[in-house]
């Protein structure tokens, strides 16, 4: 897409496609995203490169009363290190505890919350600790660090030995808030704007990367299993509000070009194959709308079954979206000239998570 830089910092979770437009001279490790459950706690690395990442935790409360002032911690085995984070208080060194901000302290039945960070790491892939602490339940089986792996107190489902993303199950998967009978083959879905996000990644002066988000996502698959998202461009959130300011205005002129639109046909059979807590990683070809260009994308996503009537789509390498495609160059210098930096990236990482929904 084009360049710009900042960390995001919003109460909401950010879209999933994740992250657009920009980075120059930035090294990016394509090394898949990883997700582990632990009854209300749930960890995702939402992205990552040469040496560094980004992550959310999701708290839901499913204790049937009110929680307050709740905490939870972890600790990295390896070279993996907390450098900021937003929506929750950060202390610790390794190990680290989490507790709630000002603001979202007390979570009621069935209500979820999602605080998000960034680290640095070595070359190897981004680690999935185990999350500690009353809130998050009982500890959960080790995973690793390349696996969609879930641990629940719910009813047994397919496992697997297996470390990848494969065709084969992954461990069991996270209960859904509701059942369906429609069928997997045949159902429409709707995306879930709550539990989705979309991310990109910036750098400036060659050196300072930041990450930012779009608020809001609407999407659909549909009948025949063309699936569209619509990122809605004003809703872009870098944590400052001058510069959300300028994107809008500089970069993306979202008074002609309001939202950005990605279309793409899934497999054939991918969604009816696969059975409840199983996930895919497939190659996929996506048609990508952007300051009215139209360009096409490719990239490796893992799809999984979560339950009968809801399903995860995630970014297992990030999408590189570069400015020069979608006509985004001189709104890129504009940003820069009015900042007053010496360079922004004018290609940027995107990664994102989807949940849809049958409807």
């Amino acid at each position: 897409m084009s360049s710009f830089n900042a960390s995001a910092k919003d109460s909401r979770p950010a879209g999933a496609l994740i992250r657009s437009f920009c980075a120059l001279g930035l090294s990016l490790a394509l090394t898949t995203l990883s997700l582990q459950t632990h009854a209300a706690c749930q960890y995702q690395v939402t992205g990552q490169w040469s040496n560094g990442f980004t992550g959310t935790v999701k708290i839901t409360n499913d204790t049937g009363a009110a929680l307050s002032s709740w905490s939870l911690g972890w600790q990295y085995a390896g070279d993996n290190r907390i450098t900021g984070g937003y929506d929750a208080t950060f202390t610790g060194t390794n190990p680290y505890t989490v507790k709630n901000a000002s603001w979202n302290g007390t979570l009621q039945p069935n209500q979820s919350l999602t605080f998000g960070f960034q680290g640095t790491k070595g070359a190897a892939a981004a680690e999935v600790p185990t999350l500690t602490g009353s809130l998050c339940g009982a500890t959960p089986a080790s995973s690793s660090s390349s696996a969609i792996t879930t641990s629940s107190s719910s009813s047994s489902r397919p496992s697997s030995s297996s470390s990848a993303i494969t065709t084969s199950s992954s461990s069991s998967a996270p209960s859904s808030r509701s059942s369906s009978s429609s069928s997997v083959a045949t159902a429409a879905w709707t995306l879930s704007a709550t539990d989705s996000r979309l991310n990109f990644a910036t750098t400036k002066n060659t050196h300072n990367l930041e990450v930012h988000s779009f608020t809001t996502l609407t999407g659909e698959i549909s009948n025949s299993g063309v699936a569209t998202l619509t990122i809605d461009l004003n809703t872009v959130n870098t944590g400052v509000a001058l510069r959300d300011q300028r994107m809008r205005d500089l970069l993306f002129q979202t008074s002609t070009y309001p939202t950005a639109t990605v279309t793409v046909a899934i497999p054939a059979n991918l969604l009816s194959n696969l059975a409840v807590g199983q996930a895919a990683a497939t190659d996929i070809s996506a048609s990508l709308n952007l300051h009215g260009v139209t360009g096409a994308i490719t990239t490796k996503v893992s799809v999984q079954k979560l339950s009968s009537s809801r399903i995860l789509v995630q970014s297992l390498a990030p999408v590189l979206v570069k400015a020069g495609d979608y006509s985004l160059t001189d709104g890129v210098e504009a940003l820069r000239a009015a900042v007053g930096i010496a360079s922004i990236s004018v290609a940027v990482p995107v990664d994102f998570a989807l949940v849809f929904d049958a409807r």
